[in-house]
């Protein structure tokens, strides 16, 4: 279970609570109906938010992978056997890389 997806859901959950909450107060209904009826929606809005979120990151990871895949990241000559980087002499002058 991933946190993207639980904070999609959230933010689905949350957002429907809110909208239910001015729609029915917007609607003259009683405190306590649209606060009940908000609960629900946030109550049933949560899954689904949750199933978006499990979507998108599975997209993320496949989109990130095929870019990785197509774009490997080269060795560096200049890495010693360590993979911390030493200095390079170019010609007279000394380079060090950082």
């Amino acid at each position: 279970m991933s946190v993207v997806s639980r904070v999609i859901a959230g933010c689905f959950a949350l957002a429907a609570f809110a909208v239910a909450v001015v729609s029915g107060l917007a609607g003259m209904n009683p405190p306590t109906v649209v606060l009940g009826r908000a609960l629900i929606i946030m109550l049933l809005c949560y899954p689904v938010g949750f199933l978006v979120g499990l979507i998108c990151q599975r997209a993320i990871d496949e989109h990130h992978q095929a870019f990785e895949s197509a774009n490997p990241v080269p060795e560096d000559p200049t890495l010693g056997q360590d993979g911390l980087t030493e200095s390079v002499v170019d010609g007279e002058e000394e380079v060090l890389t950082v």
